[in-house]
């Protein structure tokens, strides 16, 4: 038998269970290129081990994928692993607990000396636009695979405890079974009970901030499905996020403020995450919030 990723014997994902692999950056980057010409290999797996050292390259080339070639890159660093494993295609990759991106492929193009890592993201940022720093710790967090009730184990592998249901601040309830849907209520960024994000975006409050509003809403959107679903293992697919930004006038970067939850749900789910959107601007949102999320999810069976 020659290599099974090519000759396409496997018709299955053959990783049943793997931990993850970390490192720390030895080298940050600047840079970009516009025909880079990588070769991703066909294998959708590398064995990492302790103490390789690899570089790390960002491609927001949507066809990114084994077997292809990417041209647009961006370079960001270095990493050295201080714990190895096996890293997969759609793996998570995180510095300093922010995400950069999901692994695209792996290019040969140096070996032996090192694997070069692409990462795909739909901004083509460097290490240095990133504000990457020598030190900070990578993470490379394996795939939520889909349908097999991984997702509470998902939860607790990216290090999230969701929130119970919100109490309502008006007369609703935060989230309604009908039929094999649920669809929560709006919340905004509440955090045991103190809301945490207050005021226009784009002035008031900088995009990143109200990323991080966002997420903090699809936290508790979640919090709201999972006390009328049972768990989240239940979910068979994201349908619908609909996005508030509280926007200071000529702001017009919603969609990246609502990438903040967006980002959350395939993290989470993986494909099952994809899921139709709407990212609105608004002049005015309840208790001042700076972000409203509502989520709608399909259940199994």
């Amino acid at each position: 038998m020659g290599d099974p990723y090519r000759e396409g014997t496997f018709a299955f994902h053959p990783f049943a269970a793997r931990k993850k692999v970390t490192g720390k950056l030895v080298a940050v980057l600047r840079g970009k290129l516009e025909n880079r010409g990588l070769n991703l290999i066909d294998p959708i797996s590398r064995a990492i081990r302790q103490g390789e050292i690899h570089e790390l390259i960002l491609t927001a080339e949507e066809g990114a994928a084994p077997g292809r070639v990417v041209q647009k890159i961006a370079y960001l660093g270095f990493v050295e692993f201080t714990c190895g494993g096996v890293t997969v295609v759609g793996d998570e990759v995180r510095c300093g607990g922010r995400k950069l991106g999901k692994i695209a492929g792996f290019d040969e193009t140096h070996l032996p000396n090192h694997l070069n890592m692409v990462i795909f993201s739909p901004h083509r940022l460097d290490g240095v636009e990133m504000g990457l720093t020598v030190g900070a710790e990578i993470e490379i967090l394996p795939k939520a695979q889909e349908g097999n009730g991984m997702y509470e184990k998902r939860l607790a592998e990216l290090g999230i405890k969701l929130p119970a249901a919100p109490k309502p601040v008006a007369s609703y309830v935060p989230a309604v079974k009908a039929g094999s849907f649920v669809f929560s209520s709006g919340q905004i960024p509440l955090n045991e009970g103190q809301l945490l994000y207050r005021g226009k975006v784009g002035s008031e409050l900088s995009e990143e901030e109200g990323y991080r509003a966002a997420r903090l809403c699809a936290l508790n959107c979640l919090g709201a499905i999972r006390e009328v679903a049972g768990s989240l293992d239940c979910i068979e697919q994201v349908v619908k996020v609909t996005g508030y930004v509280n926007s200071a006038p000529g702001f017009n970067r919603q969609p990246f403020v609502i990438n903040g939850a967006s980002d959350l749900l395939l993290e989470i789910f993986g494909e099952a995450g994809r899921h139709a959107r709407a990212a609105v601007g608004v002049s005015e949102l309840p208790l001042d919030a700076a972000v409203e999320i509502e989520i709608v999810v399909k259940l199994r069976g």
